[in-house]
């Protein structure tokens, strides 16, 4: 693909997440805040997703607008049952939900829902009703390639495991699962001996368990059956790490992450994770832990993390860059500059460093120095795609020597897709000044991954600050409920209502979102605004 080349129709898929809470529509047709007593779910369970039209070019007629929120009733309520335990009630309602939808955006999103939940039957049933299947090629093949068993289940059989899924995940009997599936006291059932599915579940009810060796041992089974499956093997990344086996955990990460293009980013914040626990070094090791906030989107509590590394060790400057790195996500050019500089003063030589003083050149217009810079880091860093694309980028606005740009525009062509997070973390830095650039680079990241969160995040953030509110709605529409990250819905939701004035409703989603994830210091930060005086040790 050429890079800001060839014309493409991109598409955001929808992602609506139902919290085992109860949860209700609200007037505006998004979810009312929820109160300080909900529980969430902290096993890392897939929460259900809804129906929605997502393409680009909003449709919101009163008809429309209608059907979604019909749809998302439905979905809700099967979903409600489904986490109840009534898997084969639920199974035969998605799929009358299936015949209800003709978006093909939509139906690729329903198709990972049931990969994730196990109704492998009707995520092909919501594949064969997309129509444009050539467009989405290459994304039904990496959902296929991340969740697909080797043994074709029934029907019957589907149901039964996805009653177990939500024993697991929503009902709290993973014990009474493990007995479910076992014969003897630690050995699964005959039937189920060359059944990889089978033995990814039971790995993990005993997980949820924290009976590590036995979790291992059952998805090795799977992995055994069932190579190639990424679902197998992120989960066996997740066992590693519980058990502390880093090295190993580190290892498998770099085996799968080039291929793992659905769990693209969480691979990368599980790296961090083991990074951190495998390093001597306590200067490496904190900024491993302050890269996973980043990583996950959190720049204030980055900020706030690099800070508290800095007030004992001043001239760290992966941590300093960091800082910069940060400050620029969150907008703030000239306080990045400041940073960048200082760790400049310290190493010349870093390339974290050059990335970000080339990134303020670029940011400031100066296209020669910031092209400067940029080859002295990709000589650094041979692989960085990320500076590849900044380096066209500048090349580009510089235009004086077209065959040098032909060269890496070549480069560009040939990046793997598993380095398309390169987009969004140019999104977050060299298009702070420019939002064509970052709406074309958020847009290039989800047609690579449709579901990257902080991408779709980035874009809702982009069209409120435009007073796009009517695209920025149908958005929310797609986010509502995100995985493992519901308190990052309330906090859109919250901007939205901030955008449009309605800063009592505002107010209550900042303090959900908080209440889901206390360390979210962005959202503490913009209620504190809201009302400034709130304690926030109160919230």
């Amino acid at each position: 693909m050429k890079f800001l080349g060839k014309k493409a129709v991109l598409f955001f898929f929808s992602f609506l997440f139902l919290s085992q809470s109860s949860l209700l529509l609200a007037q505006d047709n998004l979810l009312e805040p929820i109160s300080n007593k909900t529980e969430t779910n902290s096993k890392g369970a897939f929460n259900l997703a809804n129906i929605v039209d997502t393409i680009l070019k909003t449709d919101n007629t009163p008809q429309t607008l209608d059907l979604k929120a019909q749809n998302r009733k439905d979905f809700l309520n099967i979903s409600t049952k489904f986490n109840q335990g009534n898997a084969k009630v639920a199974y035969d309602e998605y799929e009358k939900l299936i015949e209800k939808i003709d978006n093909d955006n939509s139906l690729l999103a329903l198709s990972k829902v049931f990969y994730e939940i196990g109704y492998f039957s009707l995520s092909l049933k919501a594949q064969e009703k997309i129509f444009y299947k050539n467009q989405f090629y290459e994304n039904l093949f990496d959902l296929d390639k991340a969740y697909k068993p080797k043994k074709t289940l029934t029907k019957e059989e589907e149901i039964y495991f996805a009653k177990l899924y939500s024993n697991i995940y929503f009902a709290n009997l993973a014990q009474e699962t493990i007995v479910d599936l076992t014969h003897k006291k630690h050995d699964i059932k005959p039937e189920y001996q060359k059944n990889d599915y089978a033995n990814l579940m039971l790995s993990r009810a005993y997980y949820i368990q924290k009976q590590y060796p036995y979790a291992l041992h059952f998805v090795s089974k799977a992995l055994n059956l069932n190579p190639t499956n990424l679902q197998y093997q992120l989960h066996k990344i997740d066992i590693l790490l519980a058990m502390k086996k880093y090295k190993e955990a580190k290892s498998l990460i770099e085996k799968v992450e080039k291929n793992a293009i659905v769990f693209q980013d969480k691979l990368q914040i599980k790296k961090e994770i083991a990074l951190a626990n495998l390093t001597k070094d306590d200067k490496e090791k904190k900024y491993f832990v302050a890269n996973k906030s980043f990583l996950e989107g959190n720049f204030e509590k980055t900020k706030k993390d690099c800070q508290n590394i800095l007030n004992f060790d001043k001239d760290n400057v992966n941590v300093i860059s960091l800082f910069a790195k940060s400050e620029l996500a969150l907008g703030n050019i000239e306080r990045a500059n400041v940073y960048y500089v200082n760790a400049y003063r310290v190493n010349k030589n870093n390339p974290k460093t050059m990335v970000g003083i080339g990134d303020i050149r670029y940011l400031h217009g100066d296209y020669k120095n910031a092209i400067k810079i940029y080859k002295q880091a990709l000589n650094k860093d041979k692989n960085n795609y990320e500076i590849i694309i900044k380096l066209v980028c500048a090349l580009r606005e510089y235009a004086k020597k077209p065959k040098e740009l032909k060269k890496y525009e070549q480069m560009l062509e040939k990046m793997p897709k598993s380095e398309y997070l390169s987009y969004y973390n140019s999104a977050l830095t060299i298009a702070n000044k420019n939002d064509v650039l970052k709406e074309d680079f958020l847009k290039r990241t989800l047609t690579f991954n449709p579901l990257h969160e902080n991408s779709l995040g980035q874009l809702i953030e982009l069209y409120l600050k435009n007073k796009n509110y009517e695209i920025a709605q149908n958005l929310l529409y797609d986010v509502s409920f995100t995985l493992e990250k519901n308190y990052y819905y309330y906090y859109l939701c919250a901007l939205y209502n901030e955008a449009i004035n309605k800063n009592e409703k505002a107010i209550q989603y900042y303090k959900s979102s908080l209440n889901l994830n206390p360390n979210f210091e962005i959202a503490n930060k913009r209620l504190l605004k809201l009302i400034p005086d709130t304690n926030s040790e109160e919230i």
